[in-house]
Order: C-alpha cells, then sequence, then structure tokens
C-alpha cells in the first residue's frame, strides 16, 4: 500500500530539517574550532613572551637532608641580597641577564662564601626547559627560560625556584611585566575570550 502524499510530504519535511540541523551542527563546530584554536594559539605566544621575558634563579640542594636543605636557604638568601643590587636598575630581561653575566665570578664567590666551604658550589647562567610553577601568588607556564643556577654539593636534594626579573621574589613592590596578557597570564587573571559566545551574547542582548 502506497503512503499518501501527506505522508510523503511530511517524511520529506524531516529529512530537510535534520539536514539543516545537521549543518548547521557542523558550521557551529567549525566555527567553535576556529575560536578555540586562534585563542589557543594566542595563549601560546603569551607563554612564549613569558619565557623570553622572565629570568629565573634555580638553587638544587645537596641532597635532602636537613642540614643541605638549611644551606640551600643559607646561599639562597645571600644570592638574593647580592641579584638584587645587580637587577635593580635593569629595564628589561636582556639588562638583567647581562648584569648578572657579567657579575657570575662576584656570584660565584657570594655562594661560596655563603656556603663556608662545607660543599662545592658552582654557579652559572644556563637556558633549560622548566615544568609549570606554581608560587602561590603568581605562576609560570612550562617552558624554556633563562636561569642563574647554583649547584650545591652534588646537586640532588629538593631545588628552590624563582624569578629574579622581573623581581618577584625579591620583594619588589609593583614588580611585573611591561605587556598586560603575560600580567594576566602569570598573576592568575588570563582569560581565553571566546568571540563566537561573545557574538550569541550581543545577538541575544
Amino acid at each position: 500500500m502506497k503512503r499518501s502524499f501527506p505522508a510523503r510530504r511530511s517524511a520529506r519535511q524531516s529529512a530537510r530539517r535534520l539536514r539543516r540541523a545537521l549543518e548547521l551542527g557542523c558550521a557551529l563546530a567549525f566555527g567553535l574550532t576556529v575560536v578555540l584554536s586562534g585563542a589557543l594559539a594566542r595563549y601560546d605566544a603569551v607563554c612564549r613572551r613569558v619565557c623570553r621575558d622572565t629570568l629565573r634563579l634555580h638553587i638544587l640542594a645537596n641532597s635532602d637532608t636537613p642540614e643541605d636543605q638549611l644551606l640551600k636557604f643559607t646561599v639562597r638568601d645571600a644570592m638574593l641580597r647580592a641579584i638584587t643590587d645587580l637587577t635593580a636598575d635593569a629595564a628589561s630581561q636582556p639588562a638583567a641577564v647581562s648584569a648578572v653575566e657579567h657579575a657570575l665570578p662576584y656570584l660565584q664567590r657570594t655562594a661560596e662564601q655563603a656556603a663556608g666551604g662545607r660543599q662545592p658550589v658552582q654557579v652559572s647562567l644556563e637556558t633549560a626547559d622548566f615544568p609549570a610553577k606554581d608560587y602561590g601568588d603568581f605562576r609560570l607556564p612550562a617552558g624554556r627560560y633563562t636561569a642563574l643556577r647554583v649547584e650545591l654539593g652534588q646537586a640532588r636534594g629538593h631545588n628552590w625556584f624563582c624569578v629574579l626579573y622581573p623581581a618577584l621574589c625579591v620583594g619588589a613592590a609593583g614588580a611585573d611585566y611591561g605587556d598586560p596578557d603575560e600580567n594576566a597570564l602569570v598573576f592568575g587573571e588570563y582569560q581565553i575570550r571566546f568571540a563566537l559566545l561573545d557574538s550569541l551574547r550581543a545577538l541575544c542582548g
């Protein structure tokens, strides 16, 4: 028995509605993919700028014994006092790196004096990959950073990390990055904005 004309028309209409719904869904998915790709690309670019504009301090203790960890903090305090004077007038990360590089012999002596001859000390500048790190008041993304590295003894104990430029770990008032996006990322206010959702809000509002 053949279906009636109204039934066939209803079936065609249902098929057209389904096709339109699928087409709309694909278009929305494609648009969201484009927006997310752009947002993530911007986020990655900001992360790279943070890495480029940061000078870190990395102190590696000899071991995890209480004595070795205490010595690590003694050396840390001496290094921070010395570096604060060196980088106080630095207007950029390259300037801070240059100041520290020229003062490496002085910083080596400072660390050795703080260690008091109890352990060998090696002070150097390095460029290395660091994992993401949460310091409580601020966070740094994973990436490749320039760092002042201080190795105590066999350098197998828990490490101590911080940021020399900008002067985030030496108590400098108002220390921050020059770029608003970098500040937002490091200090926890960065938001990836979805242009598609903004457009939908504008249409609905």
